[in-house]
């Protein structure tokens, strides 16, 4: 369960194409899904595992938007493909 409460991956995505939906976005798909495991005091982000509904998503990619955010500066970045 997320910390939001989201069950599954389509719970937790809900919400986002809501709004993207408001701001004018169609045809939105989800292409994967995950985990992220964000430990703040170990600055760390450990991003993994697969979605059952959406797939697997592009975890390389989602390590380099973490990367660019500058609120993660200093953080450790790791991905892969295992686990659910």
């Amino acid at each position: 369960v997320s910390k939001h409460g989201a069950q599954y991956h389509a719970n937790a995505a809900e919400p986002f194409v809501h709004r993207l939906e408001e701001a004018g976005y169609h045809d939105i798909r989800v292409t994967g899904g995950g985990r992220i495991n964000y430990q703040p005091a170990d600055l760390s982000v450990n991003i993994f595992g697969y979605s059952y509904g959406f797939g697997l998503a592009d975890h390389k990619l989602s390590k380099q938007i973490v990367e660019e955010d500058g609120r993660f500066v200093g953080y450790c970045v790791d991905w892969s493909n295992e686990g659910y």
